[in-house]
């Protein structure tokens, strides 16, 4: 199970993703891009009806569609910029574990 606190820290392959561009913050709406495929460390690369797209993780925000593991019917999105996801999954978790050691 996977807390929505915790998930920019986390792997974000097989994940649905919503995107759209930061320049245009009032006019553009959040636009399907697909299933992430494959996370690089500053791209996420997506596949839409068979097509792969990528895209730039500082020059969107993000939406992640996430199912409820204790519901399954229930589904709910969040929201992160993506400046906040930029590195390797494997560095994200890192800098996670010594945030929560200098907390004590």
């Amino acid at each position: 199970m996977m807390n929505p606190k915790y998930l920019i820290y986390h792997d974000l392959i097989g994940i649905q993703a919503y995107a759209k561009l930061k320049s245009k913050k009032t006019r553009s709406k959040f636009l399907y891009i697909g299933i992430i495929i494959d996370e690089t460390r500053d791209m996420i690369i997506t596949e839409k009806n068979y097509e792969v797209k990528r895209y730039i993780k500082k020059d969107y925000i993000f939406r992640f569609k996430i199912t409820d593991f204790k519901n399954n019917e229930e589904e709910f999105c969040l929201e992160v910029q993506g400046s906040k996801i930029v590195g390797l999954p494997v560095n994200r978790l890192r800098s996670l574990k010594k945030k929560r050691w200098f907390k004590r």
